[in-house]
């Protein structure tokens, strides 16, 4: 590096970094490098503690890598020393030092380089001080540890056009070896694009149609690069195929669901009923009991769906059990409930578990458990907590119990 390109980089930074807790020399550090990026950032910043993680792992994927040199300077937008020394506790890079007033925050020297009025801001350079991206956060979200790669025009031109060519298998949705503009309107409604959107963007593709026969063929799609609100080929090729492969394991699961649904129906005014929904054993405490024993005499059978990790759950599951005691104290209604949980792990379904007064589903029987049990797909759940009520034969009486419970309390099934 010439001094030329040091003395920049001071010039923006100042002449000392932080390494950890140690103090390195500017000069030093960018000498060695031959990409330089400064990264505005604050812990205060919820955006900013979404992206750093990210960046830290392409970084190490980087320097694990070698080739090219990538040195990181991170330029606190924090309130304080001691947030500053929390957040650059999770970065592997350099920083500089929270003392050096005059080069932190976005009325820093740097800041003001970059006119920076919004962070997460991360700005790369050549070793020169010639900048290369100026909106590398989404660089880095896209490509990863290969972001460097489309900062070397040969190779961006190379990536640009795989990207093309992706995209154009992407919008190929019939696989005839052209893109009409249907199928480009097909493409980004799948995406969820505003309606006046997709009309430009099926206009502005269409006037690559060269020959003018309504269709564009592989060399008219890909013959220049193309992005959309800051958005590359590649990822809007990627964005299509996924949502086309999930929205094809969406429609498999629903006829899944709805084969599932109709066997289990024919079995409606028996036990085996309910054994298909949630297996044949149950657990109340640590104990194991047959399905069979907890809901054979029930007048009303609530399958409960809930995790641990759910805030709207842990908050409703004291106000039911409240309720479940008074029903069970009052002797009216025979009532079982079942817990199925969507808890991760073990651990966290015995805890959650350990505050029920009913019945579960072991955690062990993974057919049963989880959104995609067979209670969940049964009752189409999508979201929780979920409290569904059967009737003793099987008839499903309310699949959204939740909040007769909160309004009727202990008469709720009265309502139902």
């Amino acid at each position: 590096m010439s001094s030329s390109g040091s003395d920049f980089f001071i010039k923006l930074l100042g002449k000392k970094l932080l390494k950890e807790s140690k103090e390195v020399e500017t000069k030093a550090v960018v000498n060695e490098a031959d990409y330089v990026a400064i990264y505005l950032s604050a812990h205060w910043c919820p955006p900013c503690r979404r992206f750093t993680p990210a960046f830290a792992e392409a970084y190490k994927a980087i320097e694990k890598k070698g080739g090219k040199k990538l040195a990181t300077i991170f330029v606190s937008c924090d309130k304080t020393e001691k947030a500053f020394q929390e957040y650059f506790g999770t970065m592997p890079w350099h920083a500089v030092p929270f003392s050096a007033k005059d080069y932190i925050g976005f009325g820093s020297k740097a800041g003001k380089h970059l006119n920076c009025t919004g962070i997460p801001t991360l700005a790369i350079f050549d070793k020169e001080g010639k900048m290369l991206e100026r909106s590398g956060t989404g660089l880095v979200m896209e490509r990863g540890a290969d972001f460097l790669k489309m900062l070397d025009p040969k190779e961006k031109a190379k990536i640009a056009k795989e990207d093309m060519e992706k995209l154009f298998i992407a919008m190929d949705a019939n696989g005839d070896g052209y893109v009409d503009p249907t199928e480009i309107k097909e493409a980004f409604d799948s995406l969820g694009a505003p309606a006046e959107i997709t009309t430009v963007e099926v206009q502005t593709l269409m006037t690559r149609d060269a020959d003018g026969d309504g269709k564009l063929s592989k060399a008219e799609f890909t013959v220049a690069e193309y992005s959309v609100n800051g958005r590359s080929a590649g990822w809007l090729g990627n964005a299509i195929i996924s949502n086309r492969e999930a929205m094809a394991r969406k429609k498999k699961a629903a006829e899944e669901a709805k084969k599932f649904k109709a066997d289990a129906d024919k079995l409606k005014g028996s036990s085996a009923f309910f054994n298909k929904l949630l297996g044949d054993k149950l657990l109340i405490g640590d104990k194991e009991v047959d399905t069979k024993s907890v809901v054979g005499d029930k007048d009303y059978v609530a399958i409960y769906m809930s995790a641990h990790w759910c805030g709207p759950c842990r908050g409703f599951t004291p106000e039911f059990v409240k309720v479940y005691n008074e029903i069970q104290s009052a002797g009216k209604e025979k009532f079982a409930t079942i817990f199925v949980s969507c808890d991760r792990n073990d651990g966290a379904f015995k805890e959650y578990f350990k505050t029920m007064p009913w019945h579960a589903v072991p955690f062990s029987a993974k057919e049963y458990v989880g959104f995609e049990s067979l209670a969940g797909k049964y009752l189409n759940c999508e979201g929780i907590p979920m409290l569904a009520v059967f009737d003793s034969k099987g008839n499903l009486k309310s699949s959204e119990a939740v909040r007769s419970v909160m309004e009727h309390r202990a008469g709720f099934l009265a309502k139902l």
